[in-house]
Formats: C-alpha cells, sequence, structure tokens
C-alpha cells in the first residue's frame, strides 16, 4: 500500500488519512499500551488530516494535561495519542486500512520498567 494510509476506527466513525512513511513502529508493554494493544506510529501531525465529518474523540488523560489517548466514543477504539514533543502524534498502526501489521517490522519498547509510572492503577 502506499502513501496516505487511511486509518479509521471499528464502526467507521473515526477515519484519518496520513502522508508519512511507514516505519518507526513501536509496540510498549506499559500499563496502558499492554491493555489496549495500541501500535504506536509516531508522525508529523501536519500529516494526519481527518477525513470523516468532525466527530467526537473521547480522551483518557492520565500523566498530564498536555498529553492523552483519543478514542472513539462508539466503538472505543484507540487510534491516536497526543502529547509528544515537535508537533507528533501517534497513531495506532492497528487502524490502518489494507495493512497487515503481522508483515511489518515492530521495535519492541519497555515501557513498564523504564517509563515514570506514576500512580498505578
Amino acid at each position: 500500500m502506499q502513501r496516505p494510509y487511511r486509518l479509521s476506527c471499528h464502526c467507521g466513525d473515526i477515519c484519518v488519512e496520513v502522508d508519512a512513511d511507514l516505519s518507526g513502529l513501536i509496540e510498549c508493554n506499559c500499563s496502558t499500551c499492554r491493555r489496549s494493544g495500541f501500535l504506536h506510529w509516531k508522525v508529523d501531525s501536519a500529516s494526519v488530516r481527518l477525513i470523516t465529518e468532525k466527530r467526537r474523540l473521547s480522551s483518557y488523560i492520565w500523566r498530564g494535561l498536555t498529553e492523552g489517548h483519543h478514542f472513539c466514543p462508539t466503538c472505543g477504539t484507540a487510534i491516536m495519542r497526543s502529547g509528544y514533543p515537535e508537533n507528533r502524534v501517534s497513531l495506532n498502526a492497528r487502524c490502518i486500512e489494507g495493512v497487515d501489521v503481522f508483515t511489518l517490522e515492530i521495535e519492541h519498547y519497555d515501557g513498564r520498567n523504564d517509563m515514570y509510572p506514576g500512580p498505578l492503577p
């Protein structure tokens, strides 16, 4: 599949296009990533474009006011995370249409032991 990539939640209410290279995927085992199955694809926020009409995203804010885990309020699919430096966002690569993530190179990050945990849920 070629750029731009199209990502959507399970019900299709949220759909975005991303004009960026599909590389640098990271799977993390921190408390939120391991529960949600989020597969990080960090891109410049300017490369992301909403292609469905504007919809409400639900957000879960845990560590700070400038970061959040954003998901579809209808189907619950986690689609994006914000709060990264340099105008970057992390998209859930598992939401890319027409791409089998099992065929992609994925780096593993030990967020469980490497990240400052804050209060654990």
